[in-house]
């Protein structure tokens, strides 16, 4: 049962991967496309939905949450790392692919496992091996690469409109996985206390649209950016949404298995 577990959290680790690798493009594409923050508020509300129809038709154990020691500190972990994932670190990613495109924006994400095997060493007590430490020092060096290559260059060609990056995507992309790699330590906390992958992202996609809305209510810009974003035509905006939404489940179920 465990080899079986082990293999179900690799294929959901594959098959959000896939899903998020796919978004990127689909944001990339959205924005030559039309106007719209490229899906981002949109996938706050897929993932909601999408989560609460596989939890709502698959829930076998978590209508007994009532009364169940840890419950409420389980739903707040997942309250927590929804607003540090869809709200933040998605939309961190969502300016990030804008800025710098698909390809440089996915290789900036790898920043994300850098700060995922930190902090499981430091807050989930994991055992830094050799093998993680050489993964660390090739996805520092890869990205510091990238980064370095990239700034040499500017200013000294000029690429078409299209192609042109802003270098402060590598600022957004590198804050969003810190966002995305503090969110599964919340995640990995919750699930321990509530093993249910879907029920974690239903609350936690509830939590990042509860911020969505009280931003709108305070901030005109913000309700303005929201409006644009929902009534915005752009088809490849949807398909980011869709794609970010399914990625983030799977994220989940990897984690739980």
């Amino acid at each position: 049962m465990t080899l079986l577990a082990a293999r179900l959290g690799e294929l959901f680790s594959i098959l959000s991967v896939l899903a998020f690798a796919f978004g990127g493009v689909a944001i990339a594409k959205a924005r030559k496309s039309g106007p719209g923050d490229g899906g981002a508020i949109l996938s706050v509300g897929f993932t909601a939905l999408l989560s609460a129809v596989l939890w709502l038709s698959m829930a076998r154990g978590s209508e007994n949450l009532v009364g169940r020691p840890g419950a409420l500190a389980g739903l707040a972990w997942f309250a927590l790392s929804g607003l540090l994932a869809t709200a933040l670190a998605r939309s961190l990613y969502f300016l990030s692919v804008r800025d710098l495109g698909a390809i440089r924006g996915a290789a900036v994400k790898r920043a994300i496992p850098f700060f995922s095997v930190l902090f499981g060493v430091v807050f989930l007590g994991e055992i830094l091996t050799s093998a993680k430490l050489g993964g660390l020092l090739l996805i520092a060096i890869s990205v510091a690469a990238l980064v370095a290559v990239d700034l040499a260059g500017s200013g000294k060609f000029s690429a078409p409109a299209a192609d042109k990056i802003e270098p402060l995507g590598y600022v957004w992309g590198t804050a969003s996985g810190l966002c995305y790699a503090s969110a599964y330590v919340a995640r990995k906390f919750g699930l321990n206390l509530v093993p249910d992958g879907a029920l974690g992202t239903f609350v936690g996609a509830m939590a990042a649209m509860s911020y969505y809305m009280l931003a709108a209510l305070v901030s005109r810009h913000r309700r303005r950016t929201i409006v644009t974003a929902l009534i915005a035509r752009n088809v490849w905006s949807l398909v980011a949404a869709v794609c970010f939404a399914a990625g983030q489940i799977a994220n989940f179920y990897a984690i739980q298995y």
